[in-house]
């Protein structure tokens, strides 16, 4: 069961996501794992973000796409698309348990 506290931060994402995310006024984008059907999710994505490692260490990443884990589990290599175009998600950054974040390459 969730607590108090889980249900005001994923009402706090609803808003984050809602106001942020992609796709916002063109329908949803879909997720879609290796070997797996599409699934439509909502999407954040970040450019030129700077995020630590387990060694406290800052590193840049070009493109961070965010996921909310209730609609989709990510898995490197499921693909993004958007109405800006598609990712592959590459690199695992973190998870807060609401949202992961995926450091993802443009598919050309």
């Amino acid at each position: 069961m969730s607590s108090d506290f889980d249900r005001l931060m994923r009402r706090a994402d609803d808003s984050l996501f809602r106001v942020f995310g992609e796709d916002r006024c063109q329908g949803k984008p879909t997720y879609t794992p290796p070997n797996g059907a599409p699934q439509c999710c909502e999407v954040m994505l970040g450019r030129d973000v700077a995020v630590t490692g387990a060694d406290g260490m800052f590193r840049s990443v070009k493109i961070v796409a965010s996921l909310r884990t209730h609609q989709v589990r990510g898995k490197r290599g499921g693909l993004l698309d958007l109405a800006e175009g598609r990712f592959k998600l590459d690199d695992f950054i973190d998870t807060d348990g609401l949202v992961e974040r995926w450091s993802v390459l443009e598919v050309t």
